[in-house]
């Protein structure tokens, strides 16, 4: 298991033109719902892991602290920013599986995407599907809306995805899309639009809704486990957080009339502004997340 660069990867023989999902945290995805996506993979098909990154030269630890935990012993625990990759084989399945997750790095972008783009290429890929998670117009009572994109006509037309056309600032996927493009790889991007007025972490509609839309580059249906009732409770929260509230359910009500509409991305309603979700909502964040109110 060689060292180059931080990253230590190890040989995994046999694997079957693997399909490879991508998800971290930061710029491309709201809370944890891409990398809740990807460890929901992981632990469905027993993920072996092959691939760990040093974070010592990627991360300015003042911006991307470490936590610290206490474990089920109570001793306490110190866990620093973390990629890493596994493989599944998936006999049920026309390719086998390669999960790739982590936390987007503060430094040396082209580094760690050519380092990456070794380890993944070395696997001869059929398929690499990138996850995004953003905020949308989207409320809380519709399903989570999924989008799909690709640059490649043929995979666009294969899956039924839209061109992608986003041109402005990127985060580190936009990085690792060139670095495998120049590669020759084959990639799609998946796109779930979370709901702007819930900034919370976890959100186990767009992680359910991401792992639906799975289903045809996977070529079998994800295993689903208890995700279904932990939607159902927190849909439940969210109700109970925002009942009563007139004003809440006036926005929502606003949502709900232009939901499906354009293209997932916020946008003012015409003829007049929107009230401030950070204001009106500011109760459900704080009862999501255990608070007081």
């Amino acid at each position: 298991m060689p060292l180059v660069d931080g990253f230590t990867v190890s040989e995994v023989p046999g694997l079957r033109s693997p399909v490879v999902i991508m998800a971290f945290t930061g710029w491309s995805d709201t809370g944890t719902v891409t990398v809740d996506t990807a460890q929901h993979l992981v632990d469905a098909y027993n993920g072996e892991q092959f691939l760990t990154v040093d974070p010592e030269d990627y991360y300015v630890f003042t911006d991307s602290r470490p936590h610290v935990r206490i474990d089920e012993e109570g001793v306490r625990r110190l866990d620093w920013p973390k990629n890493e990759a596994y493989f599944a084989r998936m006999p049920d399945a026309p390719n086998d599986l390669v999960i790739v997750m982590g936390a987007e790095p503060n430094l040396r972008w082209r580094t760690f995407s050519e380092r990456l783009t070794d380890a993944i290429s070395a696997l001869n890929p059929s398929l690499i599907c990138t996850l995004v998670a953003r905020p949308a117009a989207t409320p809380h009572t519709r399903p989570i809306p999924v989008t799909g994109s690709s640059a490649d006509p043929r995979l666009a037309a294969r899956f039924g995805l839209g061109r992608s056309l986003y041109q402005g600032p990127t985060g580190i996927l936009g990085v690792l899309h060139d670095s495998l493009r120049r590669r020759g790889a084959n990639l799609i991007s998946l796109a779930a639009g979370v709901p702007h007025y819930l900034n919370v972490e976890e959100n186990p509609p767009a992680t359910l809704a991401l792992l639906h839309a799975l289903e045809p580059v996977l070529g079998i249906a994800p295993p689903i486990g208890d995700l279904e009732d932990e939607v159902t409770a927190f849909a439940s929260r969210v109700e109970e957080a925002s009942r009563g509230d007139d004003q809440i359910a006036s926005y929502v009500r606003t949502l709900e009339e232009g939901y499906g509409e354009g293209d997932g991305e916020v946008q003012p309603e015409a003829g007049g502004e929107l009230p401030s979700a950070d204001d009106i909502l500011r109760d459900v964040e704080d009862f999501l997340r255990g608070g007081d109110r």
